[in-house]
Order: structure tokens, then C-alpha cells, then sequence
């Protein structure tokens, strides 16, 4: 049995929040479990046929026990375990493992699937009738038949999820350690660690995960699977660059591929209204530079350039060589702004704490290269409305 309590490892407003906005862009029932397979709260978006059943002792004592034998089966297999529970229904059990240990589970379905005999079914689930019932009859009626591959690309997606859950668990474990050694450490080293902690716990936000798996059901339920497959594949490959990085620097490549996989989703999300394009000379590949410190200068040019601007734009992202120094630029063609609101973002660039604005991504990135590469890094931002906004990071190299 698990020595850490998941009530006491995340809030129940995080909670409420992976539970339901997973569950309204899926249309699946979804629930944190704990070790036992006992329900933590009520869920989100649960079908009246599991509602009605998990209202009765006996019909919760069930669900726990089905939970937990899916539990017991994903460890085993080390991977999703897909089941049919002790009702009949379709779910999916996805253990969260913290510090070797499994502290919980999320479990999503309470759907049926389009094909028979496909997954395994619970050993318990012969033990009761519950469509003796007339009115679980009635709501089992109800429930929606979901085809196999959209079954299992949202086990893809809940997985990546889970990645996401444990990930926001060891950084506030980070954080406490952090604070309480702040007194012991260097402040240049504690400022950039609090940086690094910082960018970490901001790289893929729950907006961004539920704005992607939702675009991902829309086109599985449109049929467009090759299109989804993609979208997928760079999603799973950006959270395996964040999760599996724990460095203070990256190579320039790797920070390229994550904003390549990036822009290729917001490209499938957003059609013609972003266009973009990126170069890098090949012999500055290997330089390296803090972690995460690119991605969120071209989400800043998408979210707050492009995409409030009618006609979308186009983001252009350089690496290239000089004589004496490395330019990394990024250019957008959005909305640009005042210069006043320009005026803004550099004071807050100087500021020797982060801000609360929307700015925050930015002084980050700002902070670390400063940090990183001292005299040797200069910053500039420049931008003109409905023109566009171009930041341009300069590395001396001799």
C-alpha cells in the first residue's frame, strides 16, 4: 500500500479541473481514484447509468474492486489497461506512479464499444445483473458507443495526462526543497533554479493539453485518423521532451524539434490562419541554451500576435551565425502593439522579481539567458501595430 495520500498531494481544484475539462473534450466519464480504486469526489461528466450504481454501497464496493483489479493490471503490463468493468462498460486505468510508489489512478470511460470481445472484461462482472434494474436499464441505453481507435487514442491522450499529473507533483516536491535551502544557496543559483522551476511548471499548461486532446476527438470523430495520428505524435513527443528534461540547458536542435512539434499543432488547430518558417544554420545546432526558453517567445507571438489578428500571420524563427556572435530571432507578422505597452514589457524585462502579468513567459526566457551567458547576451524587442513584433537575442561568441 502506497505511504503518500493523492488528497494530500494535489488540490481538489486541480483536480476538478484535469477531470472535467478531460471529460468535456472526450466525452468520457473521468475520475482520480486512490490506490484502492475507491472514487476521490464525484468526477466529471458521469453517465446516469454509473451515477446510479455508485449511489448504492454495494454498486461503489463493485467499482472499487474493478478499479483496483485495473490497477493491479496496467502495473503488471506497465501500460494502460483497457477493461470492460463489473457493468459492462468500456474504461481505461491509468495508475499514477510517485516515487516508485502508486499513489492513485485516473480512470476514464463509462462507454461502450462499437466492436465485440475486443478488451478483456473484469472477473467480477458476472457477479451481478445490473440491467435487472429497469431504470439502469433505461440508462444504460443511453450511453454512447465509442469506436475502438478513438478509444484508444484518448488511453494515448489520458496517458500523456498522467505524465502531466505526476510531473506537477514532483515540481511542488521540488519547490518546498527549494525553499526551505533558499538561505544556504548562492542568489544567482537560487534565482535560476527558481527560473528553471518556474519555466518548467508553465511549459504545457492544462489549457493547451485540453485545447489539443479536444481538436484530437474532433477528428477522430470526423474520421480523419491519419490527421489525428499526427497530431498525437507531436503532442506525445513534446511532453516526452518536457517530462524526460530536467536540465538547466538544452542543445539548440532539441529546443527547434519541441517548437517544430509545436507549431505543427497549432498549425492543424488553426489552418490557414498560421504560417510559419524556421532556419538554423546546421554548425549552431549544438549550442546550448537554457531549457524552454524559445518555446514560449513563439506561443507569445501566436497567442498575442497571430491569433487576435483577423488575417492570422505568420511566425519566422532564424538561428543564424555572424562573425562574432549567434542571432536568434523571432518574428511574427500579428498584431504588434503600442509603444507604450512596449515601453512596458522592457521595464518589466528589469524587474528583480517576476511579474504576475501576461508577460511572465517572457522575463523568464529573459532572465535565464541573462543568467546563462551574462555580458555576452543582449535583448531586444521591437514591434509596430498591425505590422507585427520581431525579438532578437543576441550571444556574443569570441
Amino acid at each position: 500500500m502506497s505511504t503518500f495520500d493523492l488528497r494530500s498531494i494535489i488540490t481538489e481544484e486541480f483536480q476538478n479541473e484535469i477531470q472535467d475539462s478531460f471529460a468535456f473534450a472526450t466525452g468520457f466519464g473521468v475520475v482520480f481514484t486512490d490506490a484502492e480504486g475507491n472514487h476521490i469526489g464525484p468526477g466529471g461528466n458521469f453517465c446516469r447509468f454509473c451515477n446510479k450504481i455508485n449511489e448504492t454501497p454495494e454498486g461503489a464496493h463493485y467499482c472499487s474492486l474493478s478499479n483496483k483489479h485495473a490497477i493491479e493490471l496496467a502495473l503488471a503490463a506497465k501500460k494502460p489497461s483497457i477493461y470492460i468493468c463489473h457493468a459492462g462498460l468500456v474504461n481505461i486505468e491509468i495508475p499514477l506512479i510517485y516515487e516508485n510508489q502508486c499513489v492513485g489512478a485516473i480512470t476514464a470511460g463509462q462507454v461502450l464499444c462499437s466492436e465485440d470481445n475486443i478488451y478483456p472484461e473484469d472477473e467480477i462482472a458476472s457477479e451481478i445483473n445490473w440491467l435487472a434494474d429497469p431504470e439502469l436499464a433505461s440508462f444504460y441505453s443511453e450511453i454512447e458507443i465509442m469506436d475502438r481507435k478513438k478509444t484508444e487514442a484518448t488511453t494515448t491522450a489520458l496517458s500523456n495526462l498522467t505524465n502531466y499529473v505526476i510531473q506537477k507533483l514532483a515540481y511542488s516536491q521540488i519547490q518546498e526543497k527549494l525553499a526551505k535551502q533558499s538561505e544556504a544557496l548562492l542568489k544567482a543559483e537560487h534565482q535560476l533554479k527558481l527560473a528553471q522551476l518556474d519555466a518548467l511548471q508553465k511549459q504545457v499548461t492544462p489549457h493547451f493539453i485540453f485545447n489539443v486532446i479536444n481538436s484530437i476527438s474532433r477528428l477522430l470523430s470526423l474520421e480523419e485518423y491519419d490527421t489525428a495520428e499526427q497530431m498525437l505524435n507531436s503532442f506525445s513527443q513534446m511532453l516526452r521532451y518536457t517530462l524526460s528534461n530536467m536540465k538547466m540547458s538544452v542543445l539548440l536542435e532539441e529546443e527547434i524539434n519541441y517548437i517544430k512539434n509545436y507549431l505543427t499543432i497549432q498549425k492543424m488547430r488553426f489552418g490557414d490562419c498560421i504560417d510559419y518558417q524556421i532556419e538554423c544554420d546546421q554548425d549552431i545546432l549544438s549550442l546550448k541554451i537554457p531549457f524552454f526558453s524559445l518555446q514560449p517567445l513563439v506561443e507569445n507571438s501566436i497567442e498575442h500576435g497571430l491569433l487576435p489578428n483577423q488575417k492570422g500571420g505568420k511566425v519566422y524563427l532564424c538561428c543564424k551565425r555572424e562573425i562574432d556572435r549567434i542571432i536568434i530571432t523571432i518574428e511574427d507578422s500579428g498584431s504588434g502593439m503600442p509603444e507604450e505597452q512596449l515601453q512596458f514589457i522592457r521595464s518589466t524585462l528589469l524587474s528583480p522579481q517576476l511579474t504576475q502579468s501576461q508577460h511572465v513567459g517572457l522575463q523568464n526566457c529573459y532572465r535565464r539567458f541573462l543568467l546563462m551567458f551574462e555580458e555576452k547576451f543582449e535583448f531586444s524587442i521591437t514591434s509596430t501595430v498591425n505590422c507585427g513584433t520581431t525579438i532578437t537575442i543576441s550571444i556574443a561568441t569570441l
